[in-house]
């Protein structure tokens, strides 16, 4: 198997009896949605999307999703995912630099507008649309200079009888977030794809009885793209409502004995507290659960997977990046309470290989040491769709991507992730993960969350925090949480300065809101 159209064939033909269930569009097998795959390839096809050609998927979560993703497999075009939350600016870096043949979309997703901001593109954008494909809504919009269609018309035709689908062929796009620099996307190939949810239905034990999934993560992002394809890969049956919402997702994992259900700790601290609420403080709220790969992404839940484990939700922690995916590599369910949901693992490729590199020196190190970890896997992505450049950059001479991520590996095969380099302050010398500063805030009555950046002063690189206060427990004292910090921590880790803050720039991704240590770091300078 080394092409999509083939996997959502396998699905059809080896789980007859699974079922998708769309809380708002029915119940569906394996079968009838691989006829739907092939009727929007016609669909698609009379559009004038061919081999090559780029669709854009600005929706959430639904069964159009599943219709046009395995269409673009079959004509051997490629999906390029877009964020519901993407606005103005956003779509038109999409529209200028991807241009995109065809976008299917929706007029909005809560409070946010689509057709409001698709009117406020520059209009010479949007020539690269031969035609949009509207996905919800009985009445389409009405959009100057671009065709709508219905989803209902694209699959009003016959299926395609010839697939233009190749192992080799382009199939989707993600679009990195920008730091130093303008987004890039992201781009795999059919093969690489298909391989990766081989290999993620095997270290997720997908093809186990009774599978049951719950697609809590949106499809825009790697993280809940690649959950999606390895249920499909596994013929298991799964629950799929358009977004995450902490209620309605307790009860589907409630009523459909939901098995496996991947996220960040935002959402899985949510969906706790629902569960508890739903089975009148049951201490295990959800016992059919399996697997729940988690990602950390909240510093004030540090502590969150101790509670889980008491409530018998299974986290375990995986890692992944848009160029290599999600479930690169993943801990293993018999791994220690406190080391099953740090990131890192072992690759769920047998092929993958992992280092460290001393960023300094440029020595590779031995197991146990930190530095920038790089990795190779067959899995790996094509490229930057349109920067040649930037795709010679990220890897080494032998092959290897540059993670721009901080690790050690370990002589078992593992490795463990501790950070972005980007965000690992070098203080005194040392290389030290923000987070062990931040948590250690966290842990005073006063503050309720807690982000450190590095500034350089006439002594070096120094640490600056920002907090979020609880008030409720007294006035803010800058001074008293620093000699707190003095009581616990090296002296080069205790910050210079702790200011308190409102709230924290973020930024949207499809995984969760990312905080802007950039913005901090730029805040910090101007304070100093």
């Amino acid at each position: 198997m080394k092409t999509i159209p083939e996997l959502f064939s396998a699905a059809a033909e080896k789980a007859p009896n699974a079922k998708i269930h769309f809380p708002n569009d029915g119940i569906m097998t394996y079968e009838e949605i691989e006829l739907e795959t092939r009727k929007a390839a016609t669909g698609l096809a009379k559009l004038g999307v061919g081999p090559g050609d780029r669709v854009g998927f600005w929706l959430p979560n639904l069964r159009a999703y599943l219709g046009l993703l395995g269409a673009c497999g079959q004509l051997g075009a490629i999906a390029v995912a877009m964020n519901t939350r993407f606005r103005k600016a956003e779509i038109e870096d999409v529209l200028g630099r991807v241009q995109p043949k065809v976008m299917a979309f929706v007029p909005g997703v809560g409070r946010w507008n689509h057709i409001d901001i698709l009117l406020q593109v520059e209009p010479s954008l949007l020539s690269c649309l031969s035609a949009v494909v509207q996905c919800e809504g009985e009445q389409l919009c009405s959009l100057d200079q671009v065709n709508n269609y219905s989803y209902a018309s694209i699959i009003n035709n016959p299926p395609i009888k010839i697939s233009r689908a190749k192992p080799e062929a382009s199939f989707c796009i993600f679009n990195t977030s920008g730091t130093t620099s303008l987004p890039k996307f992201v781009l795999h190939n059919q093969e690489r794809v298909v391989r990766h949810a081989e290999d993620v239905v095997n270290i997720l034990a997908m093809e186990q009885p009774k599978t049951m999934v719950l697609q809590s993560l949106p499809f825009c992002g790697v993280f809940g793209f690649i959950f999606l394809l390895s249920s499909i890969r596994a013929g298991a049956s799964f629950v799929m409502p358009p977004i995450f919402e902490a209620h309605e997702s307790a009860k589907y994992t409630l009523s459909f004995d939901v098995t496996h259900i991947a996220g960040g700790d935002d959402m899985f601290s949510r969906l706790l507290e629902e569960g508890i609420k739903l089975t009148n403080n049951r201490p295990v709220p959800f016992p059919t659960l399996r697997f729940c790969p988690y990602a950390s992404f909240n510093s004030a839940l540090a502590d969150f997977p101790v509670v889980a484990y008491r409530r018998g939700l299974p986290l375990v922690g995986p890692f992944g990046m848009s160029e290599v995916f999600s479930f690169f590599s993943m801990r293993r369910m018999n791994d220690p309470e406190t080391l099953r949901t740090v990131g890192g693992g072992f690759p769920a490729n047998s092929t993958a290989k992992i280092r460290a590199r001393d960023p300094d020196t440029g020595v590779l190190l031995p197991h146990g040491r930190e530095g920038e970890l790089e990795v190779w896997s067959p899995n790996i992505f094509v490229g930057y769709y349109g920067n040649e450049e930037a795709t010679q950059a990220a890897f080494t001479k032998d092959g290897f991507l540059k993670t721009g991520d901080l690790g050690s590996t370990c002589e078992d095969g593992s490795f463990t992730y501790l950070g972005r380099m980007g965000d690992v302050l070098r203080l005194g010398g040392f290389l030290v993960n923000p987070l062990e500063i931040e948590m250690h805030l966290c842990s005073h009555e006063q503050v309720k969350d807690a982000q450190v950046v590095a500034v350089a002063t006439k002594r070096g690189m120094r640490p600056v925090a920002f907090i979020l206060a609880e008030h409720s427990k007294g006035k803010f004292s800058e001074n008293l949480l620093i000699e707190y910090c003095k009581d616990a921590l090296a002296g080069f880790k205790i910050p210079i300065r702790i200011l308190e803050i409102d709230a924290f720039p973020t930024t949207p991704s499809p995984n969760g809101t990312k905080i802007q240590k950039g913005a901090l770091r730029k805040l910090a300078i101007e304070t100093i």
